[in-house]
């Protein structure tokens, strides 16, 4: 029986649209190339997850970046990366999927790969008033897919894993999920449908 639905953060409920978010953040082409390649597909943002294992503050990322890139673009990098979290859509239509689920008596949970000032832009939302407890990775230095952020929230709020559903939008944290015992159902970016169809497959309706 399925009494706990953990919830993706990123890509799930909070939008970060690069291809919106870019061209209002600068107009120059070259320059939306340049965070593109070198901040958000940067080995510090997304290939070791280093701002959001909270090991590094958001000013020795950007002097990293800005070391790594020799020191072009300096002012880019350190206005994009002050600046991102305003940037964050929550999705009220997935909000209203949390609260509907909370109203028929699951337990909601998140467990996100998450930097400290994406949570501070959001932690005041609606959103937190719906859930029954949350991980982050930068609070636990801890990160999908690795198992031990998935064994942290199992642990803190005593979940057995086979009652508890994980709804994320990357296959790499799905199998880890299931491996786990965890019932990891792997949603579209960005989709409030794919997550109702993947519900819908498991007997859940918000109606």
């Amino acid at each position: 029986m399925i009494k706990n639905i953990i919830f993706d953060i990123g890509n799930v409920i909070l939008g970060f649209d690069r291809e919106k978010i870019l061209p209002e953040f600068v107009d120059n082409i070259e320059e939306q190339e340049f965070i593109e390649e070198n901040i958000i597909n940067s080995p510090e943002w997304l290939g070791y997850g280093l701002l959001d294992n909270g090991y590094l503050t958001i000013e020795e990322i950007i002097s990293q970046i800005q070391d790594r890139t020799n020191h072009k673009n300096d002012h880019l990098v350190e206005k994009f990366l002050k600046s991102f979290p305003l940037y964050l859509d929550l999705y009220p239509d997935v909000i209203d999927i949390v609260k509907r689920l909370k109203d028929k008596g699951y337990n909601i949970y998140l467990l996100s790969n998450m930097c400290k000032y994406e949570h501070e832009s959001i932690k005041d939302s609606e959103l937190f008033n719906y859930v029954d407890g949350y991980v982050l990775s930068y609070q636990e230095h801890q990160i999908k897919p690795y198992e031990g952020i998935y064994n942290t929230i199992l642990n803190r709020y005593n979940l057995k894993a086979n009652e508890s559903i994980f709804i994320d939008d990357n296959e790499k944290n799905i199998e880890t999920a299931n491996r786990l015992g965890i019932i990891g159902l792997k949603v579209e970016p960005d989709s409030y449908d794919s997550i109702i169809e993947v519900l819908k497959e498991k007997g859940i309706t918000i109606d």
